[in-house]
Parts: C-alpha cells; sequence; structure tokens
C-alpha cells in the first residue's frame, strides 16, 4: 500500500510539473521535479525532465549531471541517443567541447547518418582548431544532405579559417544564404569569405547586413573591425 501511494504521489508531481513545462513555467516545474526525485531517485522520466528543464532555464552544468546520471541507469526507455545529444550540448555551452565529443562518438557509433549529431561534432572539432576533421564532420552530412545550409555554411567558414579552397568556400556559402538570406551567420560567413579573398565592399554589404541582424554577436563585430582595419592600411 505503501508503494502504491509513493507512486501516486511521484505520478502527480510529475502531472504538475508537466503541465508547468507546456506553460513554460520551468522553475515551478523543476521544483515539482525535484519533490518526485527525493521519492523516486532513479526514475528515469524524473532525470529526463530535469535535465530538459535545467537546459531551459540555462543550468546547463546541473543539467548534464542529471542527463549523466540517467546515461548511467543500467536500463531506461527513455532514448539514450537523444539523452547523449542534450548532454553534448549543454557540455558545448559550457565550453567543454571534449567532454560534448565522447557523448557525440557514441552516439555515432550507432547512427553514423545522425546529421545533428555530426553538425555538433564539427562544431566542437571547430572550436578546438582541429579543422581537418571539423571538415570531414560538415563533408559527411553533405554527402547525405548536400543542400543542407547549416553544413553548407559551417564547412565555408572552415575552410576560410584554416586556409582552405576559397573559390569553393564561396559555393557553399552563397548556396547557404540563398536558402536563408536573412540568417546572420550565413551572412557573416559569406561577408569574411569576401574579406578574405580581398572583395571589401562585398564584404562590407555581407557584414552590415548581419551585423543590423545580430549587433550583439562578438564574432560579427570582430569581422567588422578586420574590415575596418584594411580600409585604414
Amino acid at each position: 500500500m505503501a508503494e502504491v501511494n509513493i507512486n501516486e504521489k511521484v505520478d502527480a508531481f510529475l502531472k504538475s510539473a508537466l503541465s508547468r513545462c507546456s506553460s513554460r513555467d520551468f522553475s515551478s516545474a523543476i521544483e515539482d521535479l525535484k519533490a518526485a526525485e527525493v521519492l523516486d531517485r532513479e526514475n528515469p522520466v524524473i532525470l529526463y525532465n530535469l535535465g530538459i528543464c535545467y537546459i531551459r532555464t540555462g543550468l546547463h552544468r546541473t543539467a548534464r549531471e542529471y542527463l549523466e546520471k540517467l546515461i548511467g541507469l543500467p536500463s531506461t526507455f527513455v532514448d539514450i541517443l537523444i539523452v547523449r545529444k542534450l548532454s553534448a550540448y549543454s557540455s558545448i555551452l559550457l565550453n567543454d567541447f571534449r567532454s560534448a565529443l565522447a557523448q557525440l562518438d557514441n552516439c555515432l557509433k550507432l547512427t553514423p547518418r545522425d546529421i545533428p549529431a555530426l553538425n555538433m561534432k564539427g562544431y566542437c572539432l571547430e572550436k578546438l582548431g582541429l579543422f581537418a576533421e571539423a571538415r570531414d564532420s560538415y563533408g559527411e552530412i553533405l554527402s547525405l544532405e548536400p543542400a543542407n545550409p547549416t553544413a553548407c555554411n559551417s564547412l565555408a567558414y572552415v575552410l576560410a579559417r584554416s586556409g582552405g579552397d576559397l573559390n569553393r568556400a564561396m559555393i557553399l556559402a552563397k548556396k547557404a544564404v540563398a536558402a536563408n538570406g536573412e540568417n546572420p551567420a550565413y551572412l557573416d560567413t559569406l561577408g569574411y569569405i569576401h574579406l578574405a579573398k580581398g572583395n571589401r565592399e562585398s564584404a562590407r554589404k555581407m557584414l552590415k547586413k548581419a551585423f543590423s541582424r545580430m549587433p550583439d554577436s562578438e564574432e560579427i563585430k570582430a569581422h567588422l573591425k578586420e574590415l575596418l582595419q584594411l580600409k585604414t592600411e
């Protein structure tokens, strides 16, 4: 009877938490889930939703702790591949790119054609300065989806940063912008490649357009600063 009562209490907390999540009240949802966790500390649904709620509230270190606890359970009906990618996402936002890579590599061993995992892997490799490996990861995406705009943009930027083929980078960047001409990251990449090729006026137009859409981006500001320094030389 006591066990039935505990299960009813856990179910009530979960129902309340999910209702609060649907209304985006994640802080209150966390309170419900923490209360449920006291009653059932290895319940995968509780751990998974705590991870999600902590991601939603920007507490990525705590989110990762819960997601990794879930991964460590001997068995669970929650999709562990999704959990690993969420853990990798939190690690990326913590600038812990090697931990993210470990989770992503585990995913890709089982699902080597997982495009979101390949994209995150490429980003991590790029941030670690492993440009050749990053190019391979983005290239794998394009072998599966040749028109994937995110991969086109990312590979174009890595090529430009690492001394690669600027003509190929330009083609890829233009393909990304053609898919979404309002995306500031795509505009910034195209502007950066124009800058690398010495096309200062085209670079100015693209970077100015990118900045107008994302004025808080430090990367876009850095590229504009680089352009301005060239103009004063």
